[in-house]
C-alpha cells in the first residue's frame, strides 16, 4: 500500500501532529509572526491565576486597543469567564489587555509570565511582546511550538469547552453581546474540537486547528496561508489518512531487557503504538538505547528508542522505548556499566537485532 500523498498546502509554516509527534510539517521550528494564536498563552495564564466568576473592569488602555467585535469601553465591567469566552472565540484585542492588566497587573508584567509559560511547555522558540498578537517587531513563534501550546489548552477542560463552542452569549455592565466562534472548521470539518484563528497584515492568515476520530486527536498548524482554514483541512486529512495504517509495534510490546552488571536487569517496552504501512510480518524491531543509560530506573523512563526498519533496511518508524521496571542505584553508589541487552520475541511480531 502506497503511502498517502503529501498535503497540498499554501502555508509558509505548518504541521499536522499527533500529540508531540509531527506526522508532517513544513519550516516547522521557523519563527514567524503568530497573530491572534498568541491569546492561546493568554488563556492558559488567566485559567490560571484568576477566578473565572471575578469582575474584570476594562481600562482606557484596554479600551483603546479594539479588535475582535466586542468594543469595550473604559469602565465596562465583565467576568473574567466571559472576557475569555471573547478571547478565544471572537478574539477580542481589547479582552485580551483588559484579562492581562487583570492577572498581572500590566500588559508587560503579562508577558514576561506568557513567555516563561510558553517555555515551561517546551515552546521555546516563541517570544511574545503582547497578550493579544497584533504585529510589533520581536513578536514571534512557530509551528511546532504552537502544536504544543495547543496541547496545553485541551487539557483544560475549561478551555477545551470554549473553544470547541460555535456561539456563546456573554453580559456585562454595557449589557449582552453575542459571540461567534471565528473558527469555521467547527461547521465544516467533522470532529472539529478548536482551536484558534488569527491574522495580521505581518502574520498572514494563520490557524491552529484540532479534531478527533475514532479515538485519536490531531492538531493542524498553519502559518502564513493564502487560506489558513483550507490548508489545515487539508493537514488533518492527511494526518487521519495516516493513522489508518495497520500496527507496527504494539505500545507495551517487550523489545528486551537491559542488563547491568552489579543491578540487575529492567524489562524495556514499547512506549507507544507504532503504525506502518509495510506487513508487519516483514520488519525489523530494534532496541537503541541512550548512551549512558545506568541505574537507578524509575518504571517509566526513556531508556532509548524502538526502531522499525524495512526490509531494505530504511528506518519507517521511530518511538520512545521505556523501562517496565524499576532499578536501584547500582551497589557501591557508582553508575553501573550495560554489559548487554538482549531483545525478544513478544506476540511473535519482533525481530531484530541484539547491541
Amino acid at each position: 500500500m502506497a503511502p498517502p500523498p503529501r498535503p497540498e498546502v499554501t502555508c509558509a509554516a505548518c504541521l499536522v501532529a499527533l500529540g508531540d509527534d509531527v506526522l508532517w510539517g513544513r519550516e516547522v521550528d521557523a519563527p514567524r509572526a503568530n497573530a491572534s494564536t498568541t491569546k492561546m498563552v493568554t488563556a492558559l495564564l488567566v485559567v490560571r491565576a484568576t477566578d473565572l466568576d471575578e469582575p474584570v473592569r476594562t481600562s482606557q488602555a484596554a479600551a483603546a486597543t479594539g479588535g475582535g467585535g466586542l468594543d469595550l469601553q473604559p469602565g465596562d465591567t465583565f467576568s473574567a469567564g466571559d472576557l475569555l469566552h471573547a478571547l478565544m472565540m471572537s478574539s477580542s484585542n481589547d479582552a485580551a489587555v483588559a484579562l492581562a492588566e487583570h492577572v498581572a497587573g500590566s500588559e508587560a508584567a503579562v508577558v514576561s509570565r506568557m513567555n516563561r509559560l510558553a517555555a515551561s511547555l517546551g515552546a521555546r522558540g516563541s517570544h511574545f511582546v503582547t497578550p493579544h498578537g497584533l504585529d510589533v517587531p520581536g513578536h514571534f513563534s512557530t509551528a511546532r511550538d504552537l502544536a504544543r501550546i495547543a496541547l496545553a489548552v485541551l487539557r483544560r477542560p475549561v478551555l477545551a469547552e470554549i473553544v470547541a463552542t460555535r456561539s456563546a452569549t456573554i453580559s456585562g455592565s454595557s449589557g449582552s453581546h453575542r459571540l461567534v466562534n471565528t473558527n469555521p472548521l467547527l461547521e465544516t470539518y467533522p470532529g472539529a474540537i478548536g482551536i484558534k484563528t488569527g491574522y495580521t497584515a505581518g502574520a498572514g492568515d494563520v490557524l491552529v486547528a484540532a479534531a478527533e476520530r475514532g479515538g485519536r486527536r490531531l492538531v493542524a498548524v498553519a502559518m502564513g496561508s493564502v487560506s489558513a482554514p483550507a490548508d489545515a483541512t487539508a493537514l488533518l486529512d492527511y494526518g487521519f489518512r495516516l493513522l489508518g495504517r495497520g500496527v507496527l509495534v504494539e505500545e507495551g510490546s517487550v523489545l528486551g531487557d537491559l542488563v547491568f552488571d552489579s543491578a540487575g536487569a529492567a524489562s524495556v517496552v514499547a512506549g507507544r503504538t507504532l503504525r506502518g504501512l509495510l506487513d508487519p510480518a516483514t520488519v525489523e524491531i530494534s532496541f537503541e538505547p541512550d548512551g549512558g543509560v545506568s541505574p537507578p530506573l524509575d518504571r517509566g523512563e526513556t531508556v532509548g528508542s524502538v526502531v522499525v526498519s524495512s526490509p531494505e533496511g530504511e528506518v519507517v518508524g521511530r518511538g520512545p522505548a521505556i523501562a517496565q521496571d524499576a532499578l536501584p542505584e547500582a551497589d557501591g553508589g557508582g553508575a553501573a556499566s550495560v554489559f548487554g541487552a538482549v531483545l525478544r520475541a513478544a506476540g511473535g511480531i519482533l525481530g531484530g537485532r541484539s547491541w
